[in-house]
């Protein structure tokens, strides 16, 4: 069967990429013969990351030339939108509060939709794969949101909050679950490999670090300045060394190398050039004695590595991560880093889980297994709806 493909791909961004492994490879474990059609950002990219191992073709996901995608889909069993947090309004105070339009171009809400109704119109199904949603400020997006998911075959949310909202707001489709981030079927590459990469930055083996994954937000800067000045007295207190680990490719090295260089770390910090294997990421911060993670996939690749995270809140999908992992109590509000009042918070939370490693690891251990467990759960309402075109209860 094949498999129409609409996310985030192609952007730079690991956290959308470690999505579409573990959709590719859970899929393509529940049905050998799967082939793949990835609506992407970069078609070029994405069949260089992912094409190895499926049979995987990659296309732009203009709406342009709608020609193309329309046979992608007459050729198709199933179109997969998702997974990740596409379907949201939380930037409406860096690029203004229209419905449609940002900086010029389509809206994430009506451009994926768009695809979704698309296809509903050609009588293709659909499953909404693990996807966020919100925050929702207009009442257009709200309506859009149910409509399209209403109109599926089954929607399946990242979170609870997300399936709250989604209901809140009116989406009644067939069949809807909560099901674990496909990242979380995640396995990390061997450690040699991530030590291989860390001894090229003068990092010897043995050497304990904390992973740090920041990220540009909303234009603003003083909660860097917080984060570092937290950090400075982490590295200080507690012996180790900090590595900036950038999970876009783009956005994020600015933010790590602009931290490392602060003079306050007196050389115990470091960024890491941009890694493009999840796998690799996934390594990497499997080796650091805890990661602050304010990228929400530095915390579900840590995870699942066994690594606890200290939480950056920035967003509903952080803030259901924390929650759904039993972290909530290590999670430091942003807009608390932004004023200058949580520094202090965000300094003991990370000495606490210093302090307590052996068991934050096992708590983190016993809330993680569940979620790999059903990682693969998702692909299998996948494969089915694709076989059947419509789900049937499970004998």
């Amino acid at each position: 069967m094949r498999y129409l493909i609409s996310g985030y791909y192609g952007e730079k961004n690991a956290g959308d990429e470690a999505i579409l492994v573990g959709i590719l490879q859970e899929i393509g474990l529940r049905d050998p013969n799967a082939g793949f059609t990835v609506l992407s950002f970069d078609p070029d990219d994405t069949e260089r990351r992912h094409g190895v191992g499926h049979e995987l073709v990659a296309m732009s996901t203009s709406l342009r030339s709608p020609t193309r995608l329309r046979a992608a889909m007459r050729s198709a069993d199933l179109l997969v939108s998702g997974g990740g947090s596409f379907l949201h309004e939380a930037d409406f105070e860096l690029h203004g509060r229209s419905f449609l339009f940002r900086e010029g171009k389509l809206r994430p809400i009506p451009y994926f939709l768009s695809i979704v109704f698309m296809a509903r119109a050609q009588g293709l199904p659909v499953m909404w794969y693990a996807q966020g949603l919100g925050p929702l400020h207009t009442l257009a997006a709200r309506r859009l949101v149910a409509k399209a998911a209403s109109a599926s075959q089954a929607v399946t949310w990242r979170d609870y909050d997300s399936a709250r909202l989604a209901y809140e707001i009116g989406v009644r489709g067939p069949v809807q679950q909560v099901v674990p981030d496909p990242a979380y079927s995640l396995k990390p590459a061997p450690a040699a490999e991530a030590q291989d990469l860390l001894g090229r930055l003068g990092m010897a083996a043995g050497t304990r670090y904390l992973a740090v994954c920041p990220r540009p937000w909303l234009g603003r800067s003083a909660y860097l300045g917080s984060l570092g000045q937290a950090l400075e007295k982490a590295a200080a207190e507690l012996d180790v060394e900090v590595l900036l680990v950038p999970f876009h490719q783009v956005q994020d090295p600015p933010v790590c190398e602009a931290l490392a260089a602060r003079p306050g770390f007196a050389g115990r910090a470091r960024a890491l050039p941009a890694v493009t294997s999840p796998a690799l990421l996934a390594a990497i911060l499997g080796g650091a004695e805890l990661v602050v993670a304010m990228r929400l996939h530095s915390g579900i690749l840590a995870a699942t590595a066994q690594t606890p995270a200290v939480i950056i809140d920035y967003d509903p999908k952080t803030r259901a991560f924390a929650a759904q992992t039993g972290q909530g109590p290590w999670a430091v509000a942003i807009d608390r880093l932004e004023g200058g009042s949580a520094q202090a918070t965000l300094l003991e939370a990370i000495k606490d889980t210093m302090a307590a490693l052996p068991a934050r690891r096992a708590a983190l251990a016993r809330a993680v297994a569940p979620l790999q467990a059903d990682a693969g759960r998702t692909a299998g309402l996948a494969v089915q709806i694709a076989s059947a075109g419509d789900v049937w209860a499970a004998e």
